[in-house]
């Protein structure tokens, strides 16, 4: 039976906990451990997981890092990611928030769909928005011509996207990667980039594994509760920052020049955009996110040059939309 780890990092996620070590505990697929990586402030956090999991704990099943501070999501994965690595037997990684739950059959359905595709370095589970079972959180990833990143379905009715396909691809908040494909796009011993912190590093990640020449499955059967927003507001200074620098950041690390200067009108447009909406939100940190992104643009520019390039621009391409903005339902609140 194929080992895995399941790695999450939190951050004052006590509220969440319950519901997801309850149900990964109570999977119908047995042989996987959870690395938990904590960023949080306290120790709540840990002494809920003594408490409610200690003969667990004591067998290996759940493996508990403390971080002395909040090292962000990029960096927490990947610290998650070298521990589970030191497993010899470890083939498969499942990045999976905290705050979240899964179906019994979860860890089942997602270790099949990644053996039926040998060639996909990674394999979107399908997330459900807590907050509104009845819509979409996310079923994988769309890079737009203009640089924006959107979650695949979102806001759509959770009946929808039942098929098996391959997709761009994967959100971080739940997928699987194989071992074998992180490794393959390694750099300086990060698989996630840790300069992003938080937001967009999924993206990248994407990115580079195409690059690479690796695919990305959607399983609609790996079915996932979400609730978004659980652990840090939609639209914080915190959000708005990461999100927008690194948005930034994405294009000028992963993109082929000639392609930055044809859609550089589309670029320049969406930035604008951007700083303008957020001024009006009352939001000035949008402000030191554009300026932060590109004074170190350089740095990304050197960064593109090291990325593993095993196919050409225009394979990766094709999978470009074009696309501006999502519609969020008129009674939903965030």
């Amino acid at each position: 039976m194929t080992k895995i780890y399941i790695v999450t990092p939190n951050y004052n996620g006590l509220g969440f906990l319950k519901n997801y070590f309850e149900s990964l505990l109570n999977q119908t697929y047995a042989n996987f451990k959870i690395v938990f990586i904590d960023n949080s402030d306290d120790n709540s956090s840990i002494e809920f997981i003594t408490n409610n999991y200690n003969d667990e704990l004591k067998k290996g099943k759940i493996i508990i890092i403390k971080n002395p501070e909040n090292y962000g999501f990029a960096r927490s994965n990947n610290i998650g990611m070298k521990k589970a690595f030191t497993d010899a037997e470890c083939e498969y990684i499942i990045c999976l928030n905290n705050d979240t739950h899964v179906i019994p059959e979860f860890l089942e359905e997602i270790i099949k769909s990644a053996k039926k595709h040998p060639d996909a370095g990674s394999i979107q589970a399908k997330m459900i928005w807590g907050q509104y079972p009845e819509l979409i959180d996310s079923v994988g990833l769309e890079y737009s011509k203009n640089g924006l990143g959107f979650n695949r379905g979102a806001y759509k009715p959770s009946e929808e996207y039942n098929e098996e396909e391959e997709i761009f691809g994967c959100c971080a908040g739940a997928c699987l990667y194989k071992r074998e494909a992180l490794d393959d796009i390694e750099i300086d011993g990060e698989y996630f980039d840790e300069i992003f912190f938080a937001y967009y590093e999924d993206f990248d990640l994407a990115l580079r594994l195409r690059w690479a020449g690796w695919k990305a499955w959607y399983c609609p059967e790996a079915i996932v509760y979400h609730y978004k927003g659980g652990t840090s507001e939609i639209i914080s200074d915190f959000t708005i920052y990461h999100n927008w620098r690194n948005y930034t950041w994405t294009i000028f690390k992963n993109l082929e020049r000639n392609y930055i200067i044809t859609h550089l009108h589309l670029i320049v447009l969406n930035e604008l955009i951007q700083i303008m909406i957020n001024l009006l939100r009352k939001k000035p940190v949008i402000i030191k996110a554009k300026t932060d992104a590109y004074r170190n643009i350089g740095m990304f520019l050197r960064k593109n040059k090291r990325i593993k390039k095993k196919i050409s621009f225009e394979d990766l391409e094709k999978w470009f939309i074009m696309k501006w903005k999502v519609k969020i339902p008129e009674d939903v609140e965030f």
